[in-house]
């Protein structure tokens, strides 16, 4: 990667001449001089969404107005489908253009089925995750049989639309609302996914399982239930990875579920800060420890929570991994963990009190305060 590189520049002047290209080799009556010209003199200060639907409505303006012909010729187009689950660098983003092509232009009923089509082609080679919800939108029914079909297909990259394309957080895109209010079709469909033999698409099946939990933590506890006695180190897999949020939350079931009892029996002790203000940009060191009062060998699950400090003058809890532990009977865990306040783009740092807590299967011990200043 060359340096001063930035993301948005995957849509470049080469990409553009390279999409002309393949479209006149295909369709000898595109224009591919005026299709770059309507592109690369406006691409500098645009971002990368932005950069791709600059491409997306060239595409518009020089393909033929009968959609079906414009797909046509855009599949044609296409290379050869990526056999592999690894792509290779940003090759990928050249389809992201059309697949928004296809999620503005092929919403007319009597195009559904062309549409899906083309999604299919599009994300065996990058991914149509984003394109496919204006379909689930507008279209439910028809899009669920889509997705019921492909959750069997040979393809691991259309068996993966089904589950990215349907969470109801998917990152990057907008949510979708009615699953985040009612998640029973989603849930329904990833049935057909529970055990699927790639971890690539068990991975996006955890995922949308965490996105549902965050809104319906009950109904994503009972379907993980349901799910423990099946045979399929796959399935677990999943049981485990989707149960992220749950875990934060310190829910009981959950934490039962995959073997940490909520009813352990230990003590923190020696719960102590290195000091009692810290300055933005420094580091601050807890440590503790956890002692068994138990006769027998004791899973912990061991987190801690920091009360971060608001804009709004509040404190607000953010539960942060911190080790998992066989804690032999009246054995004694020292542990200790270091703080950065450090600036990065993820989190907005506020001066005013901090509290740290020790979570332990679920359970918090403890508290201790520090200030955070400039």
């Amino acid at each position: 990667m060359e340096e001063g590189f930035l993301f948005k520049d995957v849509f470049n002047p080469q990409l553009v001449a390279n999409m002309g290209q393949n479209l006149k080799a295909v369709w000898p009556s595109f224009d591919e001089v005026s299709f770059q010209n309507q592109i690369v003199p406006n691409l500098v200060d645009l971002s990368l969404s932005e950069r791709s639907h600059l491409i997306c409505e060239a595409l518009y303006t020089h393909l033929p107005s009968e959609y079906k012909k414009a797909i046509d010729i855009l599949l044609s187009s296409f290379n050869q489908t990526v056999e592999k689950l690894e792509t290779t660098g940003f090759d990928g983003f050249y389809y992201m253009p059309i697949a928004r092509y296809v999620s503005i232009y092929g919403l007319d009923e009597g195009d559904f089925e062309t549409s899906m089509k083309a999604l299919v082609e599009i994300t065996k080679r990058f991914t149509s995750e984003d394109a496919i919800r204006s379909f689930i939108r507008k279209y439910p029914k028809q899009s669920f049989e889509y997705f019921y079909k492909w959750s069997a297909d040979e393809n691991v990259h259309v068996r993966r639309l089904v589950s990215e394309g349907t969470r109801p957080r998917l990152p990057w895109s907008s949510v979708l609302r009615e699953f985040i209010v009612d998640p029973s079709p989603v849930l329904e469909l990833l049935e057909e996914l529970k055990e699927d033999p790639d971890l690539y698409v068990r991975r996006s099946v955890a995922n949308n399982l965490n996105d549902i939990a965050k809104d319906h933590p009950q109904l994503v506890v009972k379907r993980l239930k349901n799910w423990q006695s099946i045979n399929n180190k796959g399935t677990q897999w999943i049981i485990t990875h989707a149960s992220r949020t749950l875990l934060k939350q310190g829910l009981p079931e959950v934490l039962d579920l995959l073997g940490y009892p909520a009813d352990v029996k230990i003590s923190v002790e020696n719960f102590m800060l290195n000091k009692a203000e810290c300055k933005m940009g420094e580091e601050i060191e807890f440590v503790f420890q956890i002692v068994s009062k138990a006769k027998e060998e004791q899973n912990l699950m061991i987190d801690f929570v920091i009360h971060y400090m608001k804009a709004n003058g509040k404190t607000a809890p953010k539960v942060f991994k911190l080790s998992k532990k066989k804690m032999p009977a009246k054995g004694t865990l020292i542990l200790k963990k270091k703080l950065s306040f450090k600036a990065i783009t993820t989190r907005k740092y506020y001066e005013g009190l901090h509290e740290i807590e020790i979570q332990v299967n679920g359970k918090r011990y403890g508290m201790r305060e520090f200030q955070l200043k400039k």
